[in-house]
């Protein structure tokens, strides 16, 4: 089954706006770094390395890596660390 261009154009923003969500919040994390504990330094070396991984197993056929739970792992680790620190500056 083919399918529309549409569709496809539509999927690839959507995947875009997706891994746009992941990379921005990784960004703020590293921005933060050296004011970062240890601890939450190797959650984010984890969850980067998660998702190195499920990169590297990706094949075009299959559906991408879910964005959407790695960012979410972010917005967790940004929520307790960086959100306190600001409130206390």
């Amino acid at each position: 089954m083919v399918t529309p261009p549409a569709v496809r154009k539509a999927d690839r923003r959507e995947s875009r706006a997706k891994r746009s969500d992941f990379y921005n919040r990784y960004d703020v994390l590293l921005a933060n770094w050296y004011l970062l504990t240890s601890r939450v330094q190797q959650e984010i070396e984890s969850i980067r390395q998660d998702l190195h991984d499920d990169l590297a197993r990706w094949r075009p056929h299959l559906p991408e890596p879910d964005w959407h739970a790695y960012a979410d792992r972010m917005k967790q680790i940004a929520a307790r660390t960086i959100a306190p620190a600001r409130a206390a500056g």
